[in-house]
C-alpha cells in the first residue's frame, strides 16, 4: 500500500507552489481535494506562457497541468457563510490542510490554524508563502521570479557582461513545494509516534537560500560577497567548465585530482601532467587561461557527443549541453518511467504528459491514475460525500456557493 493511502488532504493552493506541494503528496496516495475559485479556478489554468493556446483557452494551460494530476477538483466561495461551513465539513475528516494565500487572509476568513485546532488537535496545517508568517515582510506577496531576485539568486547567475539572470524554470517554486511535502511527510510520522497535529510555515525566500547553501557558508566564513560567475564551476576548478567543441557545447566536471588525470589522457594531453605550471591545483588555478587554451584547442577536434562518450568511459564527469526536447528522449529519462502520458484528456481532447515523483521506491512508489481536473469536476462527488442531496448542491451551484 503507498505510504499515504488513506491520507485525505484539503487543498487550498494555487499556482505552482502550493500545488507543486500537495502533487506531490497526491503522487504518493493521498486524496487531495483541490478548493478551486468558483468560475475561474487557478489562476495559472489560464497563464498561456510559452504554451499552446489549445490549453489555455480551455484552462488547462500547460503551467497548470504539471503539478494537479492524481487531484479532485472541488469550487468553493470562502466567501461565503455556506462556502465555509462546507469547508469546515470537509475538514472534519481531513488530516492535511496546505494552503498559500498571503499571510493573514486565513485568519480574516475564519479557518486559520489556531482556528481549526481547536476543533481538530490532530490536525497537520501547512502554510507556503514567499517570505514565511513574521514580519517585517512576511505580509509581501511573492512570485518565483520575485523570489529569485529578492532572495539574491539573480545577483549570482549570468555575467558581468550580462547582469543578473533569473533561472529559466520556476525553481524556487519546485523547491518549496518539494520541501513543503517532505515537511508535511514528517509531520504525518510524528503524529502517528505522538498523537499531535502541527503547524508548519513554508518560506520561499528560506528555501532560495536553501539552494544557495555554499554561497552562505562562503559569505560568512570570508565575507565575501559572491558575484555572477556564468558557467565557472563553483568548485572553481582549471578543468572543469564548459567548452566548444567542433559540433556542439560540452561542460566537463573533472573537480578533483583524479579527473584531471584522466581527462588529460583520455583527450590526449598526457604531457601536461607532468608541466610543473599544471602539476598541482594551485599552478592550475594560477596558470588557468594557458591551461584552458590547451584544452579549447583539443576540444575543437571531435564533437561534443564523440566527446561525451570517451570521457565518461575514462571516468571523467561530462555531458553535451542538451535542450528539454534531446533529454526527454533520452533512453536514460525513457527508462526510469518518470514521464507518464494521459491520452485525450477531458477537456482538452488532447494527450497530457507530465512528471512523476524524481525517485523510485522498490515497491509502493508514485503513480499517476487521473489527469488534472477540470474545474470543479469532482464538486458533486465530493459534496456528496458530505451528505449533500442532488437538490442542495444545486441550489449551491444557483447560489454561486459551488
Amino acid at each position: 500500500m503507498q505510504a499515504l493511502k488513506g491520507i485525505k488532504v484539503v487543498d487550498l493552493t494555487r499556482v505552482v507552489a502550493g500545488p507543486y506541494c500537495t502533487y506531490q503528496l497526491a503522487l504518493m496516495g493521498a486524496d487531495v481535494i483541490k478548493i478551486e475559485q468558483v468560475g475561474r479556478g487557478d489562476p495559472v489554468r489560464h497563464s498561456g506562457a510559452g504554451s499552446d493556446q489549445h490549453f489555455w483557452k480551455h484552462a488547462m494551460a500547460t503551467n497548470f497541468l504539471p503539478q494537479n494530476a492524481n487531484k479532485r477538483s472541488l469550487t468553493l466561495n470562502l466567501k461565503s457563510d455556506e462556502g465555509i461551513a462546507i469547508f469546515m465539513k470537509l475538514v472534519a475528516n481531513a488530516d492535511v490542510v496546505v494552503e498559500n494565500f498571503r499571510s493573514g487572509v486565513m485568519k480574516k476568513l475564519g479557518i486559520d490554524y489556531d482556528t481549526l485546532r481547536a476543533k481538530h488537535p490532530k490536525l497537520i496545517f501547512c502554510s507556503l508563502t514567499g517570505y514565511g508568517q513574521l514580519p517585517p515582510i512576511g505580509h509581501y506577496t511573492a512570485y518565483d521570479g520575485v523570489i529569485q531576485a529578492s532572495g539574491g539568486m539573480m545577483s549570482v547567475i549570468g555575467t558581468k557582461d550580462t547582469g543578473p539572470l533569473k533561472v529559466g524554470p520556476p525553481i524556487t517554486d519546485y523547491a518549496t513545494g518539494m520541501a513543503g511535502a517532505y515537511a508535511i511527510s514528517t509531520a504525518l510520522f510524528q503524529r502517528e509516534r505522538e498523537g499531535c497535529g502541527q503547524y508548519i510555515d513554508v518560506s520561499m525566500l528560506d528555501m532560495a537560500l536553501a539552494l544557495m547553501s555554499s554561497y552562505v557558508t562562503d559569505y560568512f566564513a570570508t565575507g565575501n560577497v559572491p558575484g555572477p560567475r556564468g558557467n565557472e564551476p563553483a568548485s572553481r576548478s582549471p578543468s572543469a567548465g564548459t567548452y566548444d567543441t567542433a559540433d556542439g557545447k560540452l561542460t566537463l566536471g573533472a573537480n578533483e585530482d583524479h579527473q584531471y588525470e584522466r581527462l588529460c589522457r583520455a583527450i590526449g594531453l598526457a604531457s601536461v601532467l607532468t608541466d610543473p605550471r599544471f602539476k598541482e591545483i594551485d599552478a592550475r588555478r594560477k596558470n588557468i587561461d594557458i591551461l584552458r587554451a590547451e584544452f579549447r584547442r583539443v576540444l575543437l577536434t571531435r564533437s561534443a557527443d564523440e566527446w561525451e562518450g570517451i570521457l565518461n568511459a575514462a571516468g571523467v564527469p561530462a555531458a553535451r549541453i542538451r535542450t528539454p526536447a534531446e533529454i526527454l528522449q533520452h533512453p536514460q529519462v525513457t527508462g526510469r518511467g518518470v514521464l507518464h502520458t494521459f491520452k485525450n484528456v477531458k477537456g482538452v481532447e488532447r494527450d497530457v504528459t507530465v512528471l512523476s515523483t524524481p525517485f523510485r521506491l522498490a515497491h509502493d512508489g508514485p503513480t499517476l491514475n487521473s489527469p488534472p481536473p477540470l474545474i470543479g469536476e469532482h464538486s458533486e462527488a465530493i459534496l456528496g460525500e458530505l451528505g449533500y442531496s442532488r437538490d442542495a448542491i444545486q441550489g449551491l451551484r444557483e447560489a454561486g456557493v459551488v
